[in-house]
């Protein structure tokens, strides 16, 4: 039978005894999946005693991942928008003058002629209709361009204004949680650090703090805990 590769890892007990602001050393035992894990539920445990106003959930969880793994960014950064190109100038020319063609007028003998009360309809008809689109007019291939230009100019500083909100924020973020750290790390401490082997039901201990993993180590310039 075929194992599922999807299942989620087994939880294992570790035990902390830390002490934080100098108080009573406190001893704990979480169920989690990796030394890392077991940090993260210390941090959240510890939040409630951070001297900031209520934490978003966003800004806890940047707090857990800066506390429980320094050496991986805590937060990454924001996916901007793309700002479309803007169109380019098109040097269109002048349109030129229509001139209304004038056809000759027939002679009075000839109009008497060939007048009837038909043909006095037509053309009345005819010359109605010719009226109509002589007065509709052509568009201006300028102004439809122009108008096109406008919209899209309004566009891109839609998309920039967007794309600067979102990276104030971002750096909002960082420099909050980097401030909670600061604060934080100094006043908590790690005691006992240690894991428990269910197989021969003994205890391991785990050196505080831990070493960072080769493929953690961030080699980004723009990583956020990169100094």
């Amino acid at each position: 039978m075929k194992k599922n590769q999807d299942r989620e890892p087994d939880l294992i007990q570790y035990r902390l005894e830390y002490s934080f602001n100098d108080d009573l050393p406190s001893e704990r035992y979480f169920m989690a999946t990796n030394p890392r894990d077991a940090l993260s539920q210390v941090a959240y445990s510890c939040i409630k005693h951070i001297p900031v106003n209520s934490l978003t959930e966003i800004e806890q969880d940047c707090f857990v991942k800066a506390f429980s793994n320094p050496s991986k960014p805590f937060l990454e950064k924001p996916e901007l928008l793309t700002v479309p190109v803007p169109i380019p100038d098109i040097d269109y020319p002048e349109p030129e003058p229509t001139t209304p063609t004038v056809e000759p007028e027939p002679s009075g003998e000839e109009n008497q002629e060939n007048f009837s009360e038909d043909e006095f309809v037509d053309n009345q008809n005819n010359e109605s209709g010719l009226s109509n689109t002589d007065l509709q007019p052509k568009p201006d291939p300028a102004a439809e361009h122009k108008a096109k230009q406008e919209e899209r100019l309004s566009e891109i500083e839609k998309i920039k204004n967007q794309n600067q909100l979102m990276n104030e924020k971002y750096e909002k973020l960082i420099s909050k949680t980097r401030k909670i750290i600061e604060w934080f790390t100094p006043r908590i401490e790690i005691i006992t650090f240690e894991e428990h082997n269910r197989w021969t039901d003994s205890w391991t201990s785990i050196e505080y703090p831990l070493a960072p993993d080769q493929e953690e180590v961030s080699s980004n310039p723009d990583d956020p805990e990169a100094e």
